[in-house]
């Protein structure tokens, strides 16, 4: 009975909540799935931020933009918990968060427009 009951194929036995330590998006939990993550360099000193190492996988996953799909991805984690772990990173200047617009101009839709039409 020294078999473990669980294989790679189990995934992580390590609760999201744990890496979270509990805690829940916080005032940047409206990021965007699409919002592009950038690791800031040189990488800022972050003495009040214990790092964990989803902390140090972000940190070097985001060595060029990526979104928090993608890190959610990455990091094997849903969502909630990126936003969690990003939010922490973003708070301590180790990161920065760039929104997508969300605004579309009437000029760039019709250009569009005309390019379908000449489909």
């Amino acid at each position: 009975m020294d078999e473990a009951w669980y294989d790679d194929e189990a995934g992580p036995i390590v609760r999201p909540y744990t890496i979270t330590r509990g805690r829940t998006p916080g005032k940047h939990s409206r990021l965007d799935t699409a919002a592009q993550v950038v690791t800031v360099e040189p990488r800022p000193e972050t003495p009040r931020l214990e790092l964990t190492p989803e902390h140090r996988m972000i940190l070097d996953a985001c060595m060029r933009p990526v979104s928090l799909a993608e890190l959610a991805v990455i990091l094997t984690q849903p969502l909630g918990v990126v936003r969690v772990l990003c939010s922490d990173l973003l708070d301590h200047g180790a990161v920065f968060v760039r929104s997508p617009r969300t605004e579309v101009s009437r000029e760039i839709l019709e250009q569009v427009y005309r390019g379908l039409c000449r489909l």
